[in-house]
């Protein structure tokens, strides 16, 4: 079976091919045009030039369902499978057999166990899917695209949140289908993870294809160079690390100089903090007016971390302190009351689109309003200079945050924290889809409060951004601290080597 792609022009001309049995890695760094090729592979973006061959001959992918016909499945980040219903009855989904026109639940509780076993996944079917670990489920949901028919497997970032051991039970399951012939794209930021697992590499770099080549040709940091379209050098003692295979290379982007560090007492200070499958043992502080980096790339567990430290989730161990004192575990109102705020990169659950923009602002001021701002009717009066600041457009306190661009719409969720006092702000992805000028008035706003003392961590899968306003940087893989810089130069390709 072959597979051909090629003239896409959101891609600039990209082409690529699939083999039976292989295992085709795709990386690249944020907006190389990974999610826009497998979209269009996976139907869900059928308005494209160029053309996709299938067997050799052209089909035409206009939607999932159509792309699910042709024998393509994919299995996305955010798993789809349904944790009340069974094991068995996600693998059947839409699919149930019947006996005299009734569900056969027994035939299909025998069925979906002898299938799985072929597969060496031995779990009880009859079980509810979201009483299993992640990887199981990730199994499964690729059980389930095979069992419908399917090819050509596409997984994206497979093993962003699995441990070392799942991983490989995840690879072992990868290459018996290689065995059987089935053709895998495999999308992840985990470098060590493709050239492990994949037979070749295609590297991306905004839009275009650079390079096709076989995983045993390439190191990591050769994968890295190609990336960011440029020669970085070598540094040793790195997981996954082939060492002697490529020379030392000079550097030649810009470095970024971090300070030393505050010798000021931290305002926050997180110890040992863990939560099952997303982070473990994580230790840092946080001094006041200074901003730390948490990077990334998803599913790394810095993200997750962020909302645990502002009180949004809990946790199974360790504690968040502020100013030696111990914040509640999981308690987002007490900890917004001592000024530990989080401003995260899904605005849609942090503002009511359907209020106004005053309403947004005073909202997470309750008792306040209702004393001193709605009751007296002054609720405009006190948000107005509040949107000035911030530069929000239009300014108008009655209109409907929904209304509101993007990038205006940040500037409201970050507009209401300006309302209180500020101890430590907590940001996911702070300038996610904004334009640059909307980053850049935004990160003003969070140095204006920086500056004012605040204690700021900065959590992004964007290197340039963490690069750009963050005094130290700690780099996360896997749920765990993987290295820190601090008081040194520090480029893009270093963080990325540690990722």
């Amino acid at each position: 079976m072959g597979m051909q792609f090629s003239g896409v022009t959101a891609l600039e001309g990209v082409d690529f091919d699939l083999h039976p049995g292989e295992v085709h890695g795709l990386v690249g760094c944020n907006g190389a045009g990974k999610s826009t090729l497998m979209k269009i592979l996976a139907g869900a973006n059928p308005d494209h030039e160029g053309t996709v061959l299938l067997h050799g001959r052209e089909v035409s992918l206009s939607s999932p369902r159509e792309a699910q016909a042709c024998g393509i499945a994919m299995v996305y980040q955010e798993l789809s499978g349904i944790g009340a219903l069974s094991v068995a009855e996600n693998l059947f989904l839409g699919r149930q057999p019947t006996r005299a026109g009734r569900i056969d639940w027994s035939g299909m509780r025998q069925q979906a166990q002898d299938y799985l076993r072929e597969m060496a996944i031995d779990v009880d079917v009859r079980r509810r899917l979201d009483r299993f670990p992640l990887v199981i489920r990730q199994m499964v949901e690729i059980a389930r695209g095979l069992h419908s028919g399917a090819r050509v497997l596409i997984l994206d970032e497979p093993t962003s949140a699995l441990s070392p051991p799942e991983t490989r039970r995840l690879f072992e399951l990868i290459w018996q289908l290689k065995r059987n012939g089935v053709a895998i794209i495999f999308i992840s930021h985990f470098l060590e993870d493709v050239l492990a697992i994949c037979d070749r590499v295609t590297v991306l770099k905004d839009g275009r294809k650079v390079s096709t080549s076989r995983s045993d040709e390439l190191t990591k940091t050769e994968v890295i160079s190609r990336m960011l379209g440029r020669h970085v050098g070598q540094v040793s003692n790195l997981p996954g690390q082939r060492h002697g295979q490529v020379e030392n290379l000079p550097h030649d982007d810009a470095a970024t100089t971090l300070p030393a560090r505050s010798t000021t007492p931290p305002t926050l200070r997180v110890t040992g903090l863990s939560r099952a499958s997303e982070f473990s043992d994580v230790t840092f502080d946080v001094a006041p007016g200074e901003c730390v980096g948490l990077y990334g790339f998803v599913g790394a567990g810095h993200q997750e971390l962020a909302h645990a430290v502002a009180g949004a989730v809990s946790v199974d161990a360790g504690s968040v302190r502020l100013d030696e004192s111990a914040l509640p575990n999981g308690n987002v109102s007490a900890a917004v009351s001592r000024g530990v705020v989080l401003v995260a990169a899904d605005r849609a659950k942090t503002l009511v689109r359907r209020s106004s923009i005053a309403r947004n602002t005073t909202l997470a001021h309750l008792r306040r309003s209702m004393g001193e701002w709605l009751r007296r009717g002054r609720e405009h009066t006190v948000v107005q200079p509040i949107l000035d600041q911030v530069g929000c457009r239009p300014a108008r306190p009655e209109l409907l945050a929904g209304h509101l661009s993007g990038g205006n719409q940040q500037k409201v969720v970050l507009a209401k924290w300006l309302l209180g006092p500020v101890r430590v702000l907590v940001l996911e992805e702070p300038t996610r889809g904004m334009d640059v000028n909307a980053k850049d008035e935004v990160m003003r706003l969070v140095a204006g409060l920086k500056k004012s003392g605040a204690a700021v961590v900065l959590a992004s899968t964007e290197p340039e951004l963490v690069l750009a306003h963050a005094d130290r940087i700690l780099v996360f893989a896997r749920g765990r601290i993987a290295h820190e810089f601090v008081g040194e130069e520090v480029q893009k390709a270093d963080l990325l080597r540690w990722t």
